[in-house]
């Protein structure tokens, strides 16, 4: 499983860097380098209450809809989590790798870290950090389709699009434009419902 689960790792982690990287060498690379440029930075807070506040909303939208969805898939079998159901300790190890670096930082590189910031130089925080949003919303949309209802797909798109927008705003608001705040919660929310299924607190 861990061969496994680093091989899709690192495939994944090309498939959503190579935009932002080649966009990166083509337009900015004289400027600033790659990782500074997608926000891999250390953040600097100046309201660290309002960042806590609002990383908690982050969080607990994300891991509510993650439950839900959970609950709302009859064959459990198809959510990523339950690769992890009776694995074992051996598990740990991989369930770290694919939420911490495979979903958490692939998915924070290219929609907060890339898409963020380019949408915002180009029309402004506001506008900008609505569409990262929305596209981040509809892509976990689509990935569900014909998997269930039309109604828990608008629910998700909706909830995981204003995720995306308090974790964009934390970041580039509060942050100093580091993607890593937004990484810790994204990374958290992935790996809670991974542990669940690994202790058979929830069953396929």
């Amino acid at each position: 499983m861990l061969i496994q689960t680093l091989i899709n790792t690192i495939f994944q982690l090309i498939l959503f860097s190579i935009i932002p990287f080649v966009w990166w060498v083509i337009s900015a690379r004289n400027q600033e380098g790659f990782l500074s440029w997608v926000g891999l930075k250390r953040p600097a807070f100046d309201d660290k209450m309002k960042t806590v506040i609002i990383l908690s909303i982050s969080f607990t939208i994300m891991l509510a809809i993650g439950i839900y969805l959970i609950t709302s898939f009859e064959d459990k079998s198809l959510l990523v989590a339950s690769e992890f159901s009776g694995q074992g300790l051996n598990a740990i190890l991989p369930i770290f790798i694919s939420a911490v670096i495979k979903t958490g930082f692939c998915e924070e590189l290219f929609f907060r870290g890339f898409l963020n910031k380019r949408f915002s130089h180009k029309f402004g925080f506001t506008a900008g950090n609505i569409i990262q949003a929305v596209i981040f919303g509809l892509l976990h949309g689509v990935l569900l389709m014909n998997a269930v209802p039309i109604s828990t797909i608008a629910l998700v798109v909706c909830f995981t699009a204003t995720a995306g927008w308090f974790l964009g705003y934390v970041n580039e608001k509060l942050g100093n434009g580091s993607i890593i705040p937004s990484w810790i919660v994204h990374s958290l929310t992935n790996i809670i419902p991974s542990l669940l299924f690994l202790f058979g607190v929830i069953t396929v």
